[in-house]
Order: C-alpha cells, then sequence, then structure tokens
C-alpha cells in the first residue's frame, strides 16, 4: 500500500474534499519489537495507542478459544499493573482471526500512562487469585451468547472444517472446546505469541512525532528482540478440486440456510501487501453484482451475509450466509447461487462500475479520517499482518493509483473455479 498519485487532489476535489494526510512515520528506537509507528492528526484531541499482538483465532492450539481468553487476561493483567486494578474499567481488547489488538486511549497528556498500559500487556499475566479463573467462565459465556446470536457462525465453522481438513487454524473447533479452556495453555500462549518480535505498536492522534518516539524508546526499550511464533494456518491449501456439499438438520436455525465458502489460491504472489487497492474495489464491484442477483433480483432470498478475508500470504476466501424463504428448496438455492457465480462475470466489469466502486473507498477514507475509531480500524487493518499501518490518505492514494486492469484481472482470478465447500441446512422443530 504505497503508490501515490500527483492527480491525487483534483480527484477528491471532485467528489467533494481532500482526505487530510495522515503521514505514518516508523520509529527505529523499539527495542525488540517486530515494528512501532506514529501516526500524528490533529483531527482528534485525543491520542491512540494500538498494540497489536500478531496472532490471534487462527493461531488456537488445541483448544479453540486459547487466544480469547489471553487476551482477557493479558488486558486485565495490565490494569492490575498500571492502574492497580484488575477491572478499572472495561475490557479495551479485541481478538480478531490473526491479531489481537490492545487499545488504550486518553488526553494527549495521558500518552505516558497510555503507553506503560500496552507495555504491560507483553508481561506475564498476573492477577489475583481467584480472578484468572473467572475469566475463564467469562470467556466461556460470551462465546456461548455471540452463538446463540448468529447460527451463520455454527454453519460457516462447518463450511471452512469440511473446505480445509481440520478443526484448527482458519476453522476452528470453538464451541465444542469451551469446556477445555485452560491457565496453563492461556499462559503458554501468551509466552509463546505474546513476544515482542510477534508485536507491532502504533501511536496516533494528537502528538509530537519526536516526543512519541522518546516515551517508546523509553517505555519499550527494555524489550528483546524474540523468536517469532510460527503459523502453520497460512499453509493450509485445500485441493483446488474440492466440491463439498454436506445436508444438514438442525432446530437451531431461524431458517433454511444455504452456506457457502470458497477458497482462491494467487499461484504467482506470495503476498497480498501489492493487491490491496484492486481486491477492495474488485470486492465492492462482485458484492453489488451478488447482492444485485441473490437478493433485489432474487425475491426467494431473505437474506444474504457476504465475507471476504485476504491473507498475507495472498491466499482468499470467501463465505456467503443465504437465509431462504419458505418453499425455496435447498438445492433449487444452491443451484441458483452456483449458477450465479458462473456467470458473474459474463458481462465484463465496466468503467463506470469501476470509476463508483472507487469513488465509495474514497468517501470511506474521507469518513475514517474525521472518525476515531473508523481511523483506528484503518491502522489497524494490514498492521494486523505485520504490515505498516495504512492511514486513510495513503489509502486514497493507493485506492486512486490502482488500475482498471489489476481491477478486472484480481475479480477473474477469485471467481475461476477453485476450492469449495456448502453446507445445506434446514430447520427442523
Amino acid at each position: 500500500m504505497r503508490a501515490v498519485g500527483f492527480f491525487l487532489s483534483s480527484f477528491f476535489l471532485f467528489i467533494g474534499g481532500a482526505v487530510q494526510a495522515q503521514n505514518v512515520i516508523p520509529l527505529s528506537e523499539k527495542g525488540g519489537l517486530h515494528a512501532a509507528y506514529v501516526v500524528p492528526t490533529d483531527n482528534f484531541d485525543r491520542v491512540d495507542v494500538q498494540l497489536i499482538v500478531l496472532s490471534g483465532a487462527y493461531d488456537d492450539p488445541e483448544p479453540s478459544g486459547t487466544a480469547h481468553l489471553t487476551e482477557h487476561l493479558a488486558a486485565f493483567s495490565s490494569d492490575t499493573a498500571v492502574l492497580r486494578q484488575p477491572r478499572e474499567r472495561d475490557l479495551n481488547a479485541s481478538t480478531y482471526n490473526v491479531s489481537t489488538v490492545y487499545t488504550n486511549s486518553g488526553a494527549p497528556s495521558d500518552i505516558e500512562t497510555l503507553l506503560s498500559l500496552s507495555r504491560a500487556v507483553l508481561d506475564t499475566p498476573n492477577l489475583p487469585t481467584g480472578f484468572a479463573e473467572s475469566e475463564i467462565d467469562i470467556v466461556q459465556r460470551e462465546t456461548l451468547l455471540r452463538e446463540r446470536q448468529s447460527p451463520r457462525r455454527w454453519l460457516k465453522r462447518i463450511a471452512l472444517q469440511n473446505l480445509y481438513g481440520t478443526l484448527r487454524g482458519r476453522a476452528n473447533n470453538t464451541i465444542e472446546d469451551l469446556p477445555k479452556l485452560s491457565l496453563e495453555q492461556a499462559y503458554q500462549f501468551h509466552k509463546q505469541h505474546y513476544a515482542p518480535s510477534n508485536v507491532t505498536l502504533i501511536v496516533s492522534g494528537k502528538i509530537e512525532p519526536d516526543k512519541a518516539a522518546e516515551l517508546v524508546s523509553r517505555i519499550f526499550g527494555d524489550t528483546k528482540p524474540s523468536a517469532v511464533p510460527e503459523k502453520p494456518w497460512l499453509d493450509q491449501k485445500p485441493d483446488p478440486a474440492l466440491r463439498s456439499v454436506e445436508y444438514i438438520e438442525s432446530n437451531r436455525l431461524k431458517r433454511n440456510t444455504v452456506q457457502y465458502a470458497k477458497f482462491v489460491n494467487f499461484e504467482d504472489r506470495s503476498t497480498s501487501i501489492d493487491m490491496q487497492g484492486a481486491f477492495f474495489i474488485a470486492i465492492d464491484i462482485m458484492n453489488s453484482r451478488l447482492n444485485n442477483a441473490l437478493y433485489f433480483e432474487d425475491m426467494r432470498f431473505l437474506g444474504v451475509h457476504i465475507n471476504w478475508y485476504f491473507a498475507k500470504n495472498s491466499d482468499l476466501e470467501l463465505t456467503i450466509d443465504m437465509q431462504l424463504m419458505p418453499g425455496f428448496s435447498l438445492d433449487a438455492a444452491h443451484n441458483s447461487l452456483k449458477d450465479t457465480i458462473d456467470n458473474l462475470l459474463n458481462e465484463p466489469i465496466n468503467r463506470d462500475e469501476i470509476n463508483q466502486a472507487r469513488q465509495k473507498e474514497l468517501v470511506n477514507a474521507q469518513a475514517a479520517s474525521r472518525r476515531s475509531a473508523k481511523f483506528l480500524l484503518f491502522l489497524q487493518n494490514v498492521a494486523a499482518d505485520g504490515f505498516p499501518p495504512v492511514s486513510p490518505s495513503v489509502f486514497a492514494e493507493l485506492i486512486s493509483n490502482t488500475t482498471d486492469h489489476e481491477v478486472i484481472d484480481f475479480a477473474n482470478i477469485v471467481l475461476r473455479p477453485s476450492a469449495t465447500s456448502v453446507i445445506l441446512a434446514k430447520k427442523v422443530e
């Protein structure tokens, strides 16, 4: 994500306002951290410190859910060490597929405390007697609540297990593994994955770069370079000829559902970072076409939920959850989906579609530069894969410099025949 365009200013004026530049400045004095950056901006009267552990749910050992439990323990241990209370505030962390992100936010004058809280996350969790044990129960209840609220999690999990032929990595066995969660596994996960060289630090907001550099050097200077944990899930690649279909009946469903998963291997690429522009523009176009065909034009689909994941090694995963209207059979819905995907590019992607998708991404970048929560999501997006963070202004440059040919080529590769896994789930009483 490093393209720069000289025509950027006039294009932004066309869409109604420029994206204010936010420089991403690497810090050299960072102890043993994988990377550290400061992103100064006057748009927000605050400072945010994001500590990104480059491991998440995909890195779970057995049992699944260990990364989530470790997140709780490390966050509350940090509060105990710096604020002297494990529940001084709400949990400030989230576990994602490939990363765990701790965000400490406050007034610019609080920067030293915010960095100290982030540094404490890397220390072995140390909590009052009984507190750590209680977090196992909390993690179990959180996970079960999300499962009840969204049955698609369960179906997606089965589809991915069938796609990759495993209960680990990009697939997981979270619900079945909940009773097996243990503090011993969580502490071992912390020791292995919270190593400094597996961590990126981003300081953003209203702060002078020199001050941020001095504080990061002082507070993180005692960390040492460390071994980086292996990521075996990056090597999970299904047989390209796989066309798995499984029928399921369950009373957990609200209605009949088709769950689809597709794996795409960009065989000639080893990294996704230089394809980000094509990825965002192409999936916007494909999402629009899929929604038009499956939801707006075919009234038999009650709801369609599309999700994309683009891994750091350029593997791509598409999942689609489709809720069916009464009377629409699972087999008919599956056939309709297959026909839609097979014919999605029968009408070639045109320049107007690309320009519209590009403009939408630029508007999103504008919005993110003005809203602190979206700004932080921008920064952590590719940084969670160990790449340098991308600010909204850098993203805007990237999107503007992505060629039509790159977008079309990306979409064509995605829609080639490749490994798929489908769950046809029937609701029963």
